[in-house]
């Protein structure tokens, strides 16, 4: 099920959950690049011939749902339980009031000999199922979701058993956002928690409240130094969330584990990351780490920052024109090779088609960049998936007819050539 349907989905709930009074007290890197590379189908000319007839799929996506609903535990429970559009589909349509707060204790307390493995609660465990089952009613998701059983949460955030710990941690989130109450109990226990997966759920559980609770901020950077690198990568998204904008060091600490981390996950996610807070002081860092690709999936996650810091999918309210010119000199330059452009960062430039995007930045040149990536899509030295993502780019932003029959035109040694990798676009 597509995540957008899915936040749309949770909005709903949202405005039910304020329908039945629920507490209003204020959380992809989804599919590797790796795994994307390995179901990637070859597109030939012939995907230029169709991008020229203005053939396009492109569904606009609700900037409310990625901005409130997107990071939150709401949204990764949501792709969690939306596996199948019809698993979600069938939990909405379950109407009633939903389990009781004594049986849904009972399930939680159920969970208490649960595997807790690298991932999380082990999904095959009879208990865990049962809870998860239990919670496809629409009364049980509004309560879960509006905040109204982190009570419950914050009565068994200490419980000896680790997987109860990580749903009680999740208890205490909501879409609004954590409580202070709940806040308060996290960060007590999160100081000593020594499980890094029922840390990395407090953790995310009180995220958003970075900003308004000084005492979340001061956690998050002392967990950022964390022997577990997941926990880290948590911390990173924390550090930086628009939530986190304005905040004391923040910033600083993301920058500092982009080149000090000792995992090399961490880095990447951290260099990606930073473009999110659309705040120039990282942007000379962001240069220095560009001037290579040397290290691929660095550098490649360096460039997707450069790109977000004034691209991005919940357009800024004051997006970088700086990082924008740098993204121009970045795709500008050759020799183009496997590694550059990067193919996983490339398509990220088409939220620039964004009304609001462009509001916001008077100063972007929509005929600039589609000139720079036609001039990508041309060179075959350029690895193929980052001339596909910049055909697909391209569509988004308006191309012209004439423009893609000047690809095509480009392209005419391929036709009757077998779609290999060294005749697609």
């Amino acid at each position: 099920m597509r995540l957008s349907a899915l936040l749309t989905t949770s909005l709903a709930l949202c405005g039910l959950c304020v329908g039945l009074g629920c507490n209003s007290s204020p959380k992809g890197d989804g599919t590797s690049a790796k795994s994307a590379a390995s179901t990637a189908k070859p597109a030939a000319s012939s995907s230029i011939a169709a991008a020229s007839t203005g053939a396009t799929s492109t569904k606009k996506l609700n900037p409310i749902d990625l901005a409130k609903i997107g990071k939150t535990r709401v949204g990764k429970d949501l792709i969690n339980l939306g596996k199948d559009a019809k698993q979600i589909g069938a939990a909405l349509k379950n109407k009633g009031p939903g389990l009781t707060e004594a049986q849904f204790e009972a399930l939680l307390i159920g969970l208490k000999d649960c595997e807790v493995k690298d991932n999380g609660i082990d999904r095959k465990c009879p208990a865990y199922k049962a809870y998860r089952e239990g919670r496809k009613n629409r009364g049980t998701l509004v309560k879960d979701w509006g905040g109204m059983l982190s009570g419950m949460g914050r009565k068994h955030i200490k419980n000896t058993a680790p997987a109860v710990r990580i749903q009680a941690a999740n208890l205490m989130g909501s879409i609004f956002g954590s409580s202070k109450e709940s806040q308060a109990a996290i960060i007590t226990a999160a100081k000593s928690e020594a499980h890094p997966r029922v840390l990395k759920a407090m953790l995310r559980s009180i995220s958003s409240s970075i900003a308004k609770n000084d005492d979340v901020r001061k956690l998050m950077l002392l967990k950022a130094d964390h022997p577990d690198k997941k926990v880290r990568m948590e911390v990173v998204g924390s550090l930086t969330s628009s939530w986190a904008r304005g905040t004391k060091g923040t910033l600083e600490k993301a920058m500092s584990m982009v080149e000090k981390d000792a995992a090399p996950e961490v880095r990447q996610y951290a260099c990606r990351r930073l473009g999110e807070r659309a705040d120039e002081r990282a942007l000379p860092l962001l240069k220095t780490l560009t001037a290579k690709s040397d290290d691929e999936k660095l550098y490649s996650a360096c460039v997707r920052g450069v790109i977000a810091m004034w691209s991005s999918p919940v357009p800024h309210k004051a997006p970088s024109e700086a990082a924008f010119k740098h993204t121009l000199t970045l795709f500008k330059k050759t020799p183009r090779s496997k590694a550059h452009p990067p193919w996983t960062s490339i398509s990220a430039v088409e939220w620039a088609a964004k009304k609001r995007f462009q509001e916001a930045a008077p100063w972007y040149k929509n005929d600039e960049l589609v000139a720079v990536l036609m001039d990508v899509v041309k060179d075959r030295k350029a690895n193929w998936l980052a001339r596909t993502g910049a055909v697909d780019a391209l569509k988004r932003l308006g191309a012209t007819p004439v423009q893609f029959g000047e690809l095509a035109k480009s392209y005419a040694d391929a036709a009757g050539k077998p779609r290999d990798r060294k005749s697609v676009v």
